[in-house]
């Protein structure tokens, strides 16, 4: 309440001067006045009175407070003031129009109760649309973004609605170039008296740089740079999920497929890596074309893809439809620089059934597709079965145990002598060969650990154990007098692959002492055709060292003699499958009296190993074949053994050996 109303005190003024002015009323009476003014007089002082008690002072300025208490009847005043109020609401519609036109941002209003929606220029102009053409619905935005990021933002928009918390989400857009930006999306609830929401009052701007980096993030935590698909991380965590789904529904279903590429090693070898890369491109375009919408597909190793078929029926008939046309699809001949090539793929698939964890499932799954790629159905698919895992899980322990065995120095060489039979059965020099001195086994041969190691890259140290191993051995040999023994040692293909492997050969000659001349390197014919350009490179280096090299198993192979004359090698050696029956059949025979000839044309000492029995030995003789490897001579030897060979049959060199 004020304390001083300034139309009360005008109020109260008219009244007094009606008091006064009535006072003086007698004397006007008695004056010698004419009637007709004494009535003016009377009726001026009545108005006045009546003006000060009746009138309605209007409102001056904002001091008139409104009132509530008096009900505006519809008629035709009235009328006009609606049309006034309707003319200031769409005023200030224009007026909040013209502001949020002029923001740098977009900003769009959702009208819960009439379902209309309003787009600032801005966000007509971030949809790719114009005024003209942005609609008052959400039209324009289904139309611009992504089905899934569509279906996404209903969901978030109603949660909203339902819980009134402000919402952000990023979403794509195809521009006219079929270009993807990306938009981000945020609304706030206005809600009424009653709590209820009544408006979505939102921005929509550029995808920030915060975002992008994000979305990067998210890239390289969770996707493969090169295909495109999931990587092993994203696999896992997925996988996770469906078994913790199948742990609260006994009754659901899915299924984990891996995919190898068989000879992938190949591929880069033969081609580039290039070509690999451009192959697994292809691989991982093919397998989504075939699975389901639903269905994670991730690449979890350098040729290895991982599908997870999510909520399949309890068959295996059903999966293996999925399967197969995968299976088929990645078989299909691709075209590369020009022309056509094939691959084939081996696939292995196992059902959730009695699986209660993720490790079980890959270990069963990398178990399974182990066990097909070395068995009869290489290039096929494999269901899991229980053998399989209890069998794989040995070779796992191998593996370990392999491992360790090399920290442990627990492999010793055997050495078998090759003699030169035209010089008196000369011992010419030794091979040396791995065993495997274990501790609780006893002796393991080396066609049971040889392979894994191969498998697994364990090849490499436990090579470089074996070839310092055999220069000491050599050095001790040398230092006691036998100056021309000489000490082969097998090279594996990934050994002799290695960028650094001259060096390392290099620096262990240097560590050992020992003379060059006093030491061969042995590789297959497999090893010697794979990267040739680059093979040949590396032996020269090596035989620019004063190393000799030999070709082992020769024949079995498919190199071209016109290759093999430009390779800087010494020795050839003939694989036992040809020795075997060269007494009893005539086809063996021929070919290795061809390999006699070959090494004779190309001045190559020739190394006939597995000779076993007198007919064998005999035959070679005649040929003019005169090292000789084998059992007829001797078992290999270990070390000390090998010594007292040597006492017997060691003269120094007259001829090469």
């Amino acid at each position: 309440m004020r304390l001083f109303d300034g139309k009360i005190a005008l109020r109260l003024l008219l009244i007094v001067a009606c008091v006064f002015f009535a006072g003086f009323l007698p004397e006007v009476i008695f004056l010698s006045v004419s009637p007709v003014f004494v009535a003016a007089y009377v009726v001026s002082i009545v108005i006045v009175l009546a003006v000060a008690l009746a009138y309605r002072f209007p409102m001056i300025g904002s001091t008139k407070k409104m009132r509530t208490d008096v009900k505006i009847e519809e008629h035709a005043t009235g009328a006009f003031h609606v049309r006034d109020l309707q003319k200031d609401l769409l005023e200030k519609d224009e007026l909040f129009k013209m502001m949020v036109d002029v923001s740098s941002s977009g900003f769009w209003t959702f009208d819960v109760v009439t379902g209309k929606v309003y787009w600032s220029q801005k966000a007509a102009k971030l949809l790719l649309a114009d005024t003209f053409t942005v609609g008052d619905s959400f039209d324009i935005l289904h139309d611009r973004i992504v089905e899934t990021d569509w279906d996404n933002f209903k969901k978030v928009m109603n949660i909203a609605l339902e819980t009134g918390e402000s919402f952000s989400l990023k979403v794509s857009v195809l521009n006219t170039d079929s270009v993807e930006q990306f938009l981000q999306i945020s609304g706030n609830i206005q809600k009424n008296e009653d709590g209820r929401p009544i408006r979505i009052i939102g921005a929509i701007n550029e995808y920030s740089d915060r975002i992008a980096t994000e979305k990067q993030n998210y890239f390289y935590a969770y996707q493969d740079a090169l295909t495109g698909v999931y990587n092993r991380k994203f696999f896992l965590e997925k996988l996770k999920i469906d078994v913790d789904i199948a742990h609260q529904r006994p009754d659901y279903i899915f299924a984990v497929a891996l995919l190898d590429i068989d000879s992938f090693g190949a591929i880069n070898t033969s081609y580039s890596t290039d070509v690999g890369d451009r192959v697994l491109r292809i691989v991982s375009e093919r397998i989504k074309a075939q699975c389901r919408n639903n269905d994670t597909i991730a690449r979890i190793g350098p040729d290895v893809f991982a599908i997870v078929l999510h909520g399949i029926h309890d068959n295996n008939d059903d999966v293996l439809t999925v399967v197969r046309r995968i299976h088929n699809a990645v078989k299909m001949p691709m075209q590369m620089e020009g022309r056509s090539l094939y691959i084939s793929s081996s696939m292995s698939v196992v059902l959730n059934h009695d699986v209660d964890c993720v490790e079980d499932i890959l270990a069963n799954a990398t178990a399974s597709l182990r066990e097909i790629k070395k068995s009869v159905n290489h290039g096929g698919i494999q269901f899991y079965s229980g053998g399989i895992r209890e069998k794989v899980m040995k070779l796992y322990k191998l593996e370990f145990e392999i491992r360790r065995a090399i920290q442990a120095q627990e492999f010793v060489l055997l050495y078998q002598p090759i003699v030169d039979i035209s010089n008196g059965n000369r011992v010419a020099g030794f091979e040396a060969l791995v065993r495997w001195n274990q501790a609780e086994r006893g002796v393991i041969s080396p066609a049971e650990f040889i392979p894994i190691a191969e498998e697994t890259g364990l090849i490499i140290p436990m090579g470089a154990l074996i070839l310092r191993m055999a220069c000491m051995q050599a050095k001790k040999w040398v230092d006691m007098g036998y100056k021309d023994i000489q000490v082969a040692v097998n090279f594996s293909a990934k050994q002799f692959a290695l960028d650094n492997m001259v060096e390392d050969v290099k620096q262990v000659l240097q560590e050992t002492e020992i003379n060059p001349r006093n030491l061969k390197l042995e590789i297959t014919e497999y090893t010697a055709m794979c990267e040739a350009e680059k093979t040949i490179e590396i032996m020269k280096a090596l035989s620019g060292m004063g190393l000799q090299i030999s070709i082992d198993d020769f024949g079995t192979g498919y190199s071209s003699l016109s290759y093999l004359k430009r390779y800087p090698i010494h020795t050839l050696k003939m694989d036992k499958s040809f020795i075997d029956h060269v007494a009893d059949d005539e086809e063996d025979a021929s070919f290795a009296r061809m390999v006699v000839g070959i090494a004779k044309s190309m001045d190559l000492d020739l190394i006939a190993e597995g000779v076993e029995t007198e007919e064998q030995l005999e035959f070679l003789r005649n040929e003019g074949c005169r090292l000789i490897q084998g059992f007829y001579f001797s078992r290999p030897l270990t070390p000390d053994d090998a010594l007292e060979y040597m006492k017997e049959h060691y003269t120094p060199a007259t001829v090469n050996a």
